[in-house]
């Protein structure tokens, strides 16, 4: 089973005192391969937690969840061209880790075959001790710090 938590991203293109939200897409963030026992703790004791991590609102920005559901470990929960996020519990916190496959819809350059991401979790939708690594097609693995000079020497 799996606990799936969808997100709507809005933008404000006026000011403070006029706003002007726009709707601008949204994220998928998945709790996988949970038990049932899992499942029952994360909804009654997580769902609450996983909002507050994940929801965050300014005068100019805001995410915040409009659904979440229990679905099996096989569902669809996105279009082919998303990436959805997977959250894990782990040593008393929730880290989030998205791996996204440069594929038929990939936007990155074409030495990359993936780029991963991953960062631990804080209140308000903010980020602590984010991690980037690049997967090259030739197999390297470069971290985000080192991909410009990797690829310029690539070349």
């Amino acid at each position: 089973m799996k606990i799936v938590i969808t997100t709507q991203v809005r933008e404000n293109y006026g000011d403070a005192e006029r706003p002007y939200w726009k709707c601008k897409g949204g994220s998928v963030f998945v709790v996988p391969n949970l038990t049932v026992a899992q499942t029952l703790k994360v909804k009654e004791q997580g769902i609450p937690t996983l909002k507050a991590l994940i929801e965050t609102r300014n005068e100019m920005f805001e995410e915040y969840v409009v659904d979440w559901s229990i679905l099996d470990n096989d569902a669809v929960v996105c279009e082919p061209w998303e990436t959805p996020t997977d959250l894990f519990w782990t040593s008393g916190r929730w880290v989030a880790m998205r791996t996204i496959e440069n594929g038929e819809y990939g936007y990155m350059r074409r030495e990359v075959a993936s780029k991963t991401e991953e960062y631990e979790m804080e209140m308000g939708g903010r980020q602590a001790n984010y991690r980037v690594v690049y997967t090259m097609r030739n197999g390297d693995m470069v971290t985000g710090a080192q991909v410009q000079e990797y690829l310029s020497k690539a070349a």
